[in-house]
């Protein structure tokens, strides 16, 4: 399958670890499946979201307030959390607290369209992604736009890849320092220089 562009790091973790899991379909991003191929604990309740892992055993709890496409976003949010992050964020600093929401943040949507189930061979749009990722129309647009961004920058660097540009030499472009040096060279050697 030709596909438009590397995945940068992130992007390449989750379909990595979503592969090794054992989830190659869409069809295969759902709630329970994805908590048995992890091991994971998951239920739902009316209240916030959230994650713990307590004892070597991880939790996930989603907020069943939510519709479906958010619970999943939501989900995802804290898979992230599980398998990037350790710790309890209540006591860390706010800085790393603040990279890790980014952080679940990029590894949801890398989770909810991951780059091996991408057909890149068809046209994708946000109702397709919508559809068969059953995703926020939000979230399929912010992942559109992250492939078509990085599609563009991987045509862009191969259109403009650097190729180095060589010139022979000429001693008329050279300083008086160095055409006095060759002069010398060529005295000492029986040879011309250019």
């Amino acid at each position: 399958m030709n596909r438009p562009y590397n995945p940068p790091l992130v992007e390449k973790w989750v379909s990595d670890t979503f592969i090794q899991a054992g989830i190659f379909y869409s069809s295969d991003l759902q709630a329970d499946k994805i908590c048995k191929a992890f091991g994971i604990e998951f239920g739902g309740h009316f209240g916030i979201s959230g994650s713990k892992i307590i004892n070597h055993e991880s939790f996930i709890v989603i907020d069943k307030r939510l519709d479906v496409p958010d619970q999943h976003e939501q989900f995802l949010h804290e898979l992230g959390h599980i398998l990037r992050h350790d710790g309890d964020q209540t006591n860390i600093p706010q800085s790393l607290r603040e990279y890790q929401e980014w952080d679940a943040r990029l590894f949801a949507m890398y989770a909810a369209v991951p780059f091996h189930m991408i057909n890149f061979g068809q046209s994708s749009t946000v109702h397709s992604i919508m559809d068969e990722f059953n995703v926020t129309r939000a979230m399929a647009v912010k992942r559109v736009d992250d492939i078509r961004q990085k599609t563009l920058w991987e045509e862009r660097r191969r259109r403009d890849k650097y190729v180095p540009v060589s010139t022979p030499f000429s001693l008329q472009n050279c300083t008086d320092e160095t055409k006095r040096i060759m002069a010398q060279l060529s005295k000492q050697t029986g040879r011309k220089f250019i």
